[in-house]
């Protein structure tokens, strides 16, 4: 990608063009925010997933006498394609699972099917061989940090007591002893906690009450009293599509006895978007969208940063001033109508899912400030997954890619980007190491037909390339398949000038940096 005289030559892939370029370049100037300047949390490149469709049971287990390749029963394909992903946190066993989920029903060697108590038509008994250990051993062989949730709704403190200690307890104790019996004698050391899931809480068991959620949460802490302390757990907020306003403050104004007493480390939000959700007709379908319908859905991500802003007040409000409180936006993605109960909410992806991805994965970057934890919605053959299984068959989705490209931020400082101009189509992020010594320039032009000519100004040194990609194609509507798999993929992108470049439509660019 390069200014030569009047035209802008780039490469991507296989393909050399040429733009005859007859306007200035927009100029955008990258300053290094200071060492207290926050830092983009490996967590917001999560995962959630559930017993729905052919999530787990196709999408990660295959058990260990699978002729599918595994390890320890858990699909070879979707464990190295976490590992190169960098999946910070995987939560689990929900949702809306989670909060008919009985721990117990799944470890030891007898694990006989339950009664499947939520309208699933792929699963209409609950199969038990992917448990706590299976869970575990899965985020050990990802690196991911594993995030438990919380049964509040049908089960109790006990239940939950029980758990914590099968997990995290001296082999001594009563289920520390089980857990070892079960092959895993060391304890997990849990971390985080997800106190209940939305749905039960707020709609089908008290509703609209608050208080009875927070009377509730208050119970779960108390069990554990002095491990609380050294435990992160992520209490219920609700998106502004939930329309009940007000609850959020009201449930923390009791958790924390008017702002004097430890409020939650985070605050769970949930939030789709598409033709399925907010958005309707006007988004069109997966695949079968006009321009209108590729606008839409992308405007609607402005709904993601309402979000954030809301309970960045709520928290300074409810929780206190001095309050460490994160967000856990811990349930996010596209929901098109093609994805019903009858076809498992399994759903197709194209380009567009990509830039959708790689746009809410910015808002969630430039505030990561108070965004600690963000979860894509689900990891295998649900909604905007990272994989899609059939039997020895996998591939991954736009999505994926687009969280691949931009893995570079991750554990790196938010830089300020100040463009000299103003462009709604173009959204830039960067970020530079703590050392100072690399960035991460991330560039998406959304525009369906126009290229954007870009110079960087960058920080004081002699920055060289490291690497560089793009995610595009031809045709907004490309997709990935079984036949096809790498119709969206990142691809090299080959930079012959560091500060001047120009980028495709509808593409996705990530330049890698040091000096």
């Amino acid at each position: 990608m390069l200014l030569s005289s009047r035209n802008m030559v780039y490469k991507a892939g296989n393909r050399t063009r040429t733009l005859d370029t007859l306007f200035a370049p927009m100029k955008i100037k990258i300053v290094p925010g200071k060492k207290s300047a926050c830092v983009i949390s490996r967590h917001i490149h999560s995962v959630f997933f559930e017993y729905f469709g052919r999530v787990i049971y196709d999408g990660i287990w295959v058990g260990r006498e699978s002729a599918i390749p595994n390890i320890d029963g858990l699909r070879k394909d979707v464990v190295d394609g976490c590992r190169e992903l960098g999946v910070g946190a995987m939560r689990w066993p929900g949702g809306c699972c989670a909060d008919h989920y009985h721990w117990k029903n799944g470890i030891g060697k007898e694990r006989p099917p339950r009664l499947h108590p939520i309208a699933d038509p792929a699963n209409p008994v609950w199969r038990h061989d992917f448990g706590t250990d299976e869970f575990l051993r899965f985020c050990e062989l990802t690196g991911a940090d594993p995030i438990l949730t919380v049964n509040t709704a049908t089960g109790s403190p006990e239940e939950f007591l029980d758990w914590y200690e099968y997990v995290n307890a001296p082999k001594e104790t009563k289920y520390g002893a089980l857990r070892t019996a079960n092959g895993h004698p060391e304890p997990y050391n849990v971390q985080y906690w997800g106190i209940g899931n939305t749905d039960e809480n707020v709609w089908h068991i008290d509703y609209n009450n608050p208080v009875a959620y927070a009377r509730n949460y208050l119970k779960y802490q108390t069990v554990l009293r002095e491990d609380r302390k050294h435990l992160y757990f992520i209490g219920l907020g609700l998106s502004m599509r939930h329309g009940l306003p007000g609850w959020t403050g009201k449930a923390l104004d009791h958790i924390t006895r008017n702002q004097r007493a430890l409020p939650p480390d985070a605050l769970s939000v949930h939030h789709y978007l598409g033709g399925a959700k907010q958005g309707g007709k006007l988004c069109g379908d997966a695949v079968d969208f006009d321009e209108e319908g590729y606008y839409s859905l992308l405007n609607l991500l402005e709904r993601y940063q309402y979000d954030i802003d809301l309970h960045r007040m709520v928290i300074r409000e409810h929780a206190g001033p001095n309050a460490k409180t994160k967000v856990c936006f811990d349930e996010w993605g596209t929901w098109h109508p093609e994805a019903t109960f009858a076809n498992n909410q399994n759903q197709r992806q194209t380009l567009r899912d990509a830039i959708f991805a790689a746009l809410a994965l910015h808002i969630f970057y430039r505030n990561c400030d108070i965004v600690e934890f963000a979860m894509e919605t689900q990891l295998c053959n649900l909604l905007q997954s990272l994989f899609e299984t059939c039997g020895e068959k996998c591939y991954r989705t736009p999505t994926f890619y687009a969280m691949k490209l931009l893995k570079e931020h991750l554990g790196q400082r938010l830089a300020s980007v100040l463009p000299d101009d103003v462009d709604e189509d173009l959204d830039v992020i960067a970020s530079v190491s703590n050392d100072g010594q690399e960035m991460a320039v991330s560039l998406v032009n959304r525009h369906l037909h126009d290229a954007k000519a870009i110079m960087l100004e960058l920080p004081p040194g002699e920055w060289k390339v490291a690497k560089s990609e793009i995610i595009t194609a031809d045709d907004i509507h490309a997709r990935n398949s079984f036949d096809a798999p790498e119709v969206v993929c990142d691809r090299p992108f080959t930079l012959l000038d560091v500060h001047t470049l120009e980028l495709p439509p509808h593409s996705i660019v990530r330049i890698a940096l040091k000096q």
